[in-house]
């Protein structure tokens, strides 16, 4: 098999530049250097490899949840359907994963300097720590849900769901409709969940103000504090809808909201995001947006193994559909003549 420095020699240029396009990292590099290697590891069939050549040593996929300080991450729906799609889908190319639930990315770049891991897959980076934790590890790095940028990222349409669920919140008559969020200030999906939200709104007509935004924090007592007080002032101040930006938070608003005196969907609608089984054996069942969960971990280990082999790539960014999924959590409060067009 060719390797970096043969092929290098080859095409009269240095093996960095060759390896700097195995591994995606072309933005500083005109459009015909690009070209020219990417066709020459297409012709000499170029395959990466970082894992030991030693028989019998197991070939290793990093896959790191970096959701900073929450807890029990793989007990969430989302998570450990994602986790165990992206492990089903690594044995169908030999590999095995290496799992962990991290702080920091620093945490995540000594696990990738690990000799027998050939790669990884990152869920939970903010947008910015992307392209420099790339470059930095030097080895095929997948992110998910983590934004767009000069990276290589599986994510969702997150704008059109959250404006596809609070149009449709605003069809049943709702007009004050508060955005609940794990993030002071949303980043990356929740990010484009919260755009879309206040975009649904102004083509109402409707004013966002930052009063509608409710921070859940993750420790447990202060969220419930946060959501009793919420529930006390609904009435108060006219709210009749929440939009929550994960199922699972979606859940633990409907539980809080029952034990401060409100029904729903009676005093209050709620919808949530992800379709998991939160959404479906809750009480009542949850109006959610449903994202591909396994096409997501599917595509993030096809494209890492593409990195990996050194083969072309024809997109470094997908975003998969979502559909809105009605159930009972959001009530009709109006008639339908008397709703504005959309």
């Amino acid at each position: 098999m060719i390797t970096i420095k043969e092929l290098a020699s080859i095409l009269n240029v240095s093996p960095t530049t060759v390896s700097n396009v195995v591994n995606g990292h072309t933005e500083k590099m005109s459009e015909e250097t690009r070209r020219k290697i990417e066709r020459a590891l297409i012709q000499y069939d170029f395959r990466r490899s970082y894992h030991s050549s030693q028989p019998g040593e197991l070939k290793l996929v990093s896959v790191d949840f970096n959701l900073r300080f929450r807890k029990r991450v793989f007990l969430d729906p989302f998570c450990a359907e994602l986790l165990d799609t992206i492990c089903v889908k690594l044995q169908e190319y030999g590999r095995y994963p290496v799992c962990g639930s991290l702080k920091d990315t620093e945490e995540a770049y000594k696990k990738l300097q690990s000799r027998n891991i050939e790669g990884g897959i990152v869920v939970g980076f903010n947008p910015w720590e992307c392209e420099a934790f790339s470059h930095k590890v030097g080895k095929p790095v997948v992110f998910i849900d983590c934004g767009t940028g000069n990276y290589d990222n599986v994510g969702i349409e997150d704008y059109e769901g959250g404006k596809r669920i609070t149009e449709f919140m605003l069809r049943q008559g709702h007009r004050r409709i508060a955005f609940f969020c794990d993030k002071k200030n949303p980043v990356s999906s929740n990010l484009e969940r919260f755009r879309g939200y206040c975009d649904a709104l102004e083509e109402y007509g409707i004013s966002y103000s930052n009063e509608d935004y409710l921070y859940l924090p993750d420790d447990k007592n202060l969220m419930r504090e946060t959501l009793r007080n919420f529930a006390h002032k609904v009435r108060r101040q006219g709210y009749t809808a929440v939009f929550v930006v994960s199922d699972y938070l979606a859940n633990e608003t409907i539980r809080i909201f029952e034990t401060a005196g409100l029904s729903v969907p009676d005093d209050i609608s709620v919808a949530g995001f992800d379709d998991n089984l939160y959404a479906k054996l809750g009480k009542p069942m949850l109006t959610t947006v449903r994202q591909p969960i396994r096409e997501k971990g599917e595509q993030a280990v096809t494209l890492l193994m593409q990195r990996i082999n050194g083969e072309e790539i024809i997109a470094n960014s997908f975003r998969f559909p979502v559909e809105l999924i009605v159930r009972d959590s959001v009530k009709n409060i109006t008639l339908p003549d008397a709703l504005p067009s959309a």
